[in-house]
């Protein structure tokens, strides 16, 4: 019923309800003019309705305006990921708030009113979950979400998650001692962001987001503001913004729904609604007519772009006509990216690598981009080759042929969410929720998405997507960045350049598909000669006629996927010094010119529709494949196996434009001080050993097309050394007669062949180095031990152990305590080849004042746990830690197919690989003590410390 329609009912009645003074002889009726009806509201399209949340989501609204979402989902099993997405970021600070936003989701984990200080960490590190991993925080300009992951099997974890995220919601303190020491972390972030990027940001923002308050509003925000802004502006930014009608709960997770809903609204109840809240404001990029140009140099830039930008306003994803939408786009340009990518396979490319997409730019804008990475000197030339392909399609479209397979390739994908629904990881879904809350992004579930494009794709012309590229005319920004040593052009030459591209006449693209099979004929089968089970971990060894062992895991913990791995002992260990260029690139060389009778540009083609990738390597000790594919494409896999054995292709064009490509991609390398520094780090740990130089264009010089080709085929001439190994969605019964005929026919000439040590080693003794490098006040500094140490599994399982207590040690006091630091990396490994030993790397950025306050801390920490051992609550937390983390790597294809390759490898019974007991009984304070003594020794060490160039502000 029509709200008019009411109104007219309410008047009768009204008038109907007469005085009991008035006569009782009624009145005349009055004529009264009968209104004409009103017109019945035009029918909504049902390509413009809102799609529909998925079925097996759970929504609801508290009281006090704060949504929630519930999601039952089993991987990673018994696991909830508990979010909390909060509609503010840094586009809301106030002038004195810059930087605020961020800072207040640092607070969070500093103190809330039944967590003091640290308690929120310190608990859940006890329980199992990772700081970083599990735990996690990031601020955004339009929104700060937190992520926490707990497990499921303790009621009371969950709940205790739950009292988490409540308490972010409204009751971080902000402890004054806290906030004070929480500045240095925040600006210690700041310092580690800051270098040619972030100078380049700086400049270029004004002009990507001009008259927008977007362009002053990084967060990261200002150092001076971090470093001095009252307690109180951190309190009014969260009092404004951190409320419950700007926040949604999103629990993700092996739970029962019902209850977990029950749990979020108990804990939330008492969750007031704001009064006289702030208005919310939405903040625009506003329009501009003319073409906005920024062109900038810095002398640590190591890469030269250029980008044109359209901006337009944001569009939504929440109907049908939507999603066809960006369908339709994404065919464009991945139609397009195809184009520019052959283009740089030319012998002298235009630019190094190209590509086209439509992105969202801020919550109230979205941007379709075509962008290069080009030559120092090209510039113009590169700009140029990047706008022709857009006016090729524009003036001829693009083809039938190409449509259809790039049609083929998105329908895949589609089919492919399907298939991995209830496999894929519960991150994946979590994060759609949070768009669906804070962009009303649709998330009706991949059945109905599916369903969608399936209606619709077999209707989208040639017409509609070449109709794509007219977004281009919406405001527009042409952004050049390089380094100093950049040919810089005028913005007035850009411009010029622009015209005079649209106005060019460009030849129709021609579209080559490839017209033979990748393999037209099936090679004789081999055998397999012996079949061994090892029914505990549910793997089948086959040993084949030609020697080769194949190893098999089915497991079902993906629904669409099989991985493989391939090795055979000797790598490039075996090339003399004097092919060593050629040896290390020669897999790269190979794989750059197509496969069997196919280029790469066809064998792409061939590939599109298809979910299938096979690479070969040839690393220093070893030479092998990585690859996977859909159960529905594995005889594909297998062919692609047994051809980079048997027939890899020379291409001189495609070699020319590799090295071309890859001499403009390490040309200025070096000009970024972090890689200066990690460069000449690997030079000085090595003894400046001949293999661990950097690549040069020099270097790339000395490698050979034949060579490298040489060397590849002898690593590949004998697969009866190759171990190959297989995991995941596998039927044995399929898989054989694929065995037989793609691996078992492969050659072998029965050689018997290992690594060989090419001597690359420590420096003996404490060696400390400096690098000077860079402009910014930024210091980084890397710690290595290093020893000899026979491998045992009760020896690695100490070391692994021994650098998780290390992390989370070190983060407490260089972070937490002393303020210096935003992270401290620590790992930890005992090699088993070319040689036994043992290396503990610490490594951290900071200002360069406070080097050798901090290098002292670690040294102070390192005594203490070398004296006394870990306390108790280390040790629970690294079991705890290293048990559940080993819960849910049980269900990976990756872990299985790493732990397999592995035992596989050194000659390790597999049978191991799923027990970690004995391993969670060693973690122990006394063991870890031991190991704390024999692994950071003070007399065997390599310190480098990078300082800025002292003339440098």
């Amino acid at each position: 019923m029509t709200r008019p329609t009411l109104l007219l009912l309410a008047l009768v009645v009204l008038s109907a309800c007469g005085s009991a003074s008035r006569p009782a002889i009624p009145p005349p009726p009055a004529v009264v003019a009968t209104p004409a009806p009103a017109p019945p509201p035009a029918p909504i399209d049902p390509a413009d309705r809102p799609m529909p949340l998925d079925a097996r989501i759970t929504a609801g609204t508290l009281p006090s305006g704060l949504r929630y979402f519930v999601l039952p989902h089993r991987k990673p099993e018994k696991r909830a990921l508990l979010w909390l997405a909060v509609d503010a970021g840094s586009v809301l600070e106030d002038d004195d708030q810059r930087g605020l936003a961020h800072f207040v989701e640092h607070m969070a984990f500093n103190g809330t009113k039944r967590f003091p200080k640290q308690d929120i960490v310190d608990f859940l590190e006890k329980s199992g979950v990772r700081f970083g991993a599990d735990l996690n925080a990031s601020t955004s300009f339009d929104e700060t979400i937190f992520t926490l992951q707990v497990p499921t099997d303790e009621s009371a974890l969950v709940d205790r998650g739950l009292q988490v995220l409540r308490d972010w919601s409204d009751a971080v303190t902000f402890d004054p001692v806290e906030v004070d020491k929480e500045r240095g972390v925040v600006l210690e972030e700041w310092r580690l962001g800051r270098g040619a990027g972030a100078r380049l940001r700086d400049k270029q923002a004004p002009v990507l987001f001009a008259g927008s308050k977007y362009a002053d509003r990084i967060p990261i925000g200002l150092p001076e503001v971090i470093q001095h802004a009252s307690r109180d502006a951190l309190v009014r930014y969260y009092h404004d913004w951190y409320r419950p009608d700007l926040m949604a709960v999103i629990a993700v997770g092996d739970f029962d729904a019902p209850d977990i809903e029950a749990r979020i609204r108990r804990e939330f109840a008492s969750l007031a609604a704001p009064k006289d809240p702030r208005p919310r404001p939405q903040v625009l990029v506003p329009a501009h007519a003319e073409t906005l140009v920024t062109i900038e140099t810095d002398p640590e830039l190591p890469t030269t772009g250029v980008t044109i930008l359209s901006e337009m306003p944001h569009r939504p994803v929440a109907t049908p006509r939507d999603v066809r939408r960006l369908v339709v786009e994404g065919l464009y340009n991945m139609m397009l990216g195809l184009r520019l990518d052959e283009l740089t396979r030319q012998p002298d490319p235009p630019f190094i690598g190209a590509g086209s997409a439509s992105v969202p730019l801020t919550r109230s804008a979205d941007a379709f981009s075509q962008s290069a990475r080009v030559r120092d000197d090209g510039v113009e030339r590169g700009y140029a080759a990047l706008l022709e392909e857009v006016v090729r399609v524009e003036q001829h479209g693009f083809t039938a042929g190409e449509l259809d397979r790039a049609k083929s390739q998105l329908l895949r994908s589609f089919q492919e969410q399907v298939k991995e629904h209830d496999k894929r990881d519960g991150r994946a879904f979590a994060a759609e929720l949070t768009r669906y809350f804070l962009k009303a992004e649709e998330m009706s579930g991949p059945e109905a998405e599916l369903a969608l494009t399936e209606s619709f794709l077999p209707t989208v012309t040639l017409d509609e997507v070449d109709a794509v590229g007219k977004l281009a005319n919406h405001s527009r920004v042409l952004a050049v960045a390089g380094p100093t040593r950049m040919t810089v052009p005028s913005a007035e030459t850009m411009l010029a350049l622009t015209s005079d591209v649209a106005g060019r006449a460009v030849a129709p693209y021609d579209d080559t598909p490839p017209t033979t099979p990748l393999m037209a004929v099936a090679p004789t089968p081999g055998t397999v000669a012996k079949t061994n089970t090892l029914p505990a971990i549910g793997v089948t060894e086959w040993k084949l006629g030609n020697g080769a062992r194949v190893i098999v895991k089915p497991t079902d913990f993906s629904n669409d996927q099989v991985q493989m791995g391939a090795f055979s002992p000797g790598g490039h260990s075996l090339v003399r010094d004097a092919r060593y260029e050629s040896a290390r690139f020669a897999d790269r060389v190979v794989a750059e010119g197509g496969l069997g009778p196919l280029d790469a540009v066809k064998l792409r083609k061939l590939l599109l529709g298809k979910v299938v990738s096979v690479r070969p390597f040839v690393g220093e000790l070893e030479e092998g494949l990585t690859g996977s594919a859909s159960p529905a494409d594995l005889e594909l896999l297998f062919q692609m196996m047994h051809l980079w054995f048997t027939a890899p292709r020379r291409d001189e064009a495609a070699f020319s434009a590799w090295r071309a490509r890859e001499t403009e991609s390490v040309r200025d390398r070096r000009l970024s001080p972090e890689i200066a520094f990690g460069e000449d780090m690997a030079l000085f740990t090595s003894q400046n050993h001949l293999r661990r130089r950097p690549t040069t264009p020099e270097f790339l010089e000395r490698v050979s097309l034949d060579d490298a080709l040489s060397i590849y085929e002898d690593r590949f001439a004998d697969a009866g050394d190759f171990t190959f190994i297989l995991v995941g969605n596998i039927d044995l019964a399929t898989l054989e007669p694929l065995v037989r005929t793609y691996l078992a026919s492969l050659p072998s000439k029965g050689r018997k062949e290992t690594w060989r040590d090419v001597g690359v080693a420590f420096p003996p003794g404490v060696r400390t180095k400096t690098i000077v490098a860079g402009r910014e006040p930024k210091s980084l500094v890397q710690l290595d031990f290093h020893g000899n140490e026979r491998w045992s599994r009760e020896a690695d399982g100490d070391m692994r152990a021994l650098a998780d207590v290390l992390r989370i040690r070190l983060r407490e006091v260089l972070r937490e305590d002393m303020g210096g630091v935003y992270g401290v990396q620590v790992s930890g490994s005992i090699s088993r080849r070319p040689r036994q030993e043992f290396v503990v790397r610490i490594a951290f950025g900071c200002a360069p004042e406070n080097v050798e306050k901090l290098e002292q801390a670690v040294w102070d920490e390192i005594g203490a746990l070398k004296e006394k051992g870990p306390g108790p609550a280390y040790v629970v937390k690294v079991k705890e830690a290293r048990r559940r983390s080993h819960e849910v790597a049980l269900r990976d294809n990756g872990f299985w197919l790493r732990e397999l390759t592995r035992a596989y490898e050194y000659g390790d019974d597999p049978l191991l690989i799923p027990d970690i007991t004995s391993e969670l009984e060693g973690i122990r304070a006394d063991r870890l003590l031991a190991a704390a003594k024999r692994y950071l020794p003070k007399n065997q060490y390599v310190l480098g410390v990078l300082r800025p160039a002292p003339s440098n502000p």
